[in-house]
């Protein structure tokens, strides 16, 4: 029953970070994962899937990235060999397909954790589940005709793999905006039923988009700044590392020949039934845009930094110069409209009630201090938000796992 000393759960950037910094320490651990390693990469990610952020955001410990193409975006395969090589280099000592059922307490003062395997005991836990963990379907997925196929996100793997016929995407994120992209590159008929997501222009000023970010210390805001503990899991803006990085809004996805559509509301068999918020869900992602936009001016006016004005290739995004008017259709005939495949990209779910520690808030949230938690011996890591925007995020998951790390060290110390 006895197991190393510690247990990670998870092998994807935070649990390998977390490895990485153990191993540094000597400090004798098992990396529990049930699938492969990076498997939400390598197994929940589209064939066409690139790195929405440049690859000089890779600053995983050990592991940071000096090849030839830094304002590059690595594709799905290359960054899950990237990841796979890093781990054997450091030897990370990974477990895989040892699914973990429940944590509680074990014997002297020890953590029990329940596996596929068996049970293990462990001076000390680090959960690296993340929160993308299920799929999340709306209910009225439920209602739509079985003649339909449904996916989820993480299920579609590529145009060629759907029956013929047009696709709807349910979701406008970051995930559904790229796969529509995707589907209409490939000459499908795609329809997009949108939300609230915002978006931002790929490149601006010479930049991209999250160099200007990271510049404004956007990944360095902390959670006591959003409005409320919910925004931590709003949609990521709209963005694309295809090609080199595009930009993906819902006014090019629109002239480029997708159909867009309110937020859906309704599904009775065949029929489909949206909300009249297209043209508000259009114009709060221009507000955003434009609000990015004024506070990099202001930025390079301030810092007095030598930036090209905006160019029209950089702003092919924004809305026309002209009028432009917003078909508002309230239902769609699923048939009528060739439509046989549906694809949800409406997010994820996350799930630590296996946990039976009072370590969650009113949302089922984890209580952490940078990672540690009330209860001695347990932490997480890679979570949304958890120290720092930047915390779930190959650019700052490394600094999060390294005080975790030290903490651990210094936890195990205490109690010789």
């Amino acid at each position: 029953m006895r197991g190393p000393d510690i247990i990670v759960i998870g092998a994807g950037q935070a649990g390998l970070s977390t490895s990485y910094f153990l191993s540094d320490r000597g400090i004798d651990h098992a990396v529990l994962e049930r699938g492969v390693l990076a498997d939400s990469w390598s197994k929940r990610r589209w064939d066409g899937f690139s790195l929405v952020t440049p690859n000089w955001t890779i600053r995983l410990p050990g592991a940071e990235y000096d090849g030839p193409d830094p304002d590059g975006f690595m594709r799905r395969d290359e960054f899950v060999a990237y990841l796979e090589g890093w781990a054997r280099r450091f030897g990370c000592p990974i477990r895989t397909g040892v699914d973990v059922a429940a944590l509680g307490r074990g014997g002297n003062g020890r953590l029990r954790v329940a596996t596929s395997d068996g049970p293990l005991e462990a001076r000390a836990v680090v959960v690296a589940t993340g929160t993308m963990q299920t799929p999340r379907r709306p209910a009225l997925a439920a209602r739509v005709s079985p003649h339909i196929r449904q996916l989820d996100a993480e299920s579609y793997r590529n145009p060629g793999d759907l029956e013929p016929g047009a696709v709807l995407v349910v979701g406008s994120g970051q995930t559904g905006g790229q796969i529509a992209d995707e589907l209409r590159l490939a000459g499908r008929r795609v329809m997009l039923s949108t939300g609230g997501a915002m978006r931002v222009p790929r490149r601006y000023r010479g930049r991209d988009c999250v160099a200007w970010l990271d510049a404004l210390g956007f990944f360095d805001r902390t959670p006591d700044m959003l409005d409320s503990p919910a925004q931590r899991f709003r949609a990521e803006v709209q963005l694309s590392g295809r090609d080199g990085g595009r930009t993906v809004g819902l006014h090019r996805l629109r002239r480029d020949g997708v159909e867009l559509l309110g937020w859906l509301t309704a599904a009775d068999g065949g029929t489909m039934g949206f909300a009249a918020d297209l043209r508000q869900n259009m114009e709060s992602a221009d507000a955003f845009s434009r609000g990015f936009q004024r506070n990099v001016d202001a930025f390079v006016e301030r810092n007095g930094i030598d930036a090209p004005p905006p160019t029209a290739q950089e702003l092919d995004g924004e809305p026309p110069e002209d009028d432009w008017s917003v078909s508002l259709r309230p239902s769609i005939d699923l048939a009528a409209e060739t439509v046989t495949t549906v694809i949800w990209a409406t997010g994820f779910s996350y799930d630590f009630s296996w946990i039976d520690f009072p370590v969650r808030d009113g949302m089922g949230y984890p209580v952490t201090d940078r990672g540690t938690t009330s209860v001695p011996g347990l932490y997480f890591i890679g979570l949304n938000w958890m120290v720092k925007r930047k915390s779930g995020l190959l650019y700052g998951v490394g600094d999060d796992a390294r005080y975790v790390a030290a903490h651990v060290e210094d936890y195990l110390t205490a109690r010789r």
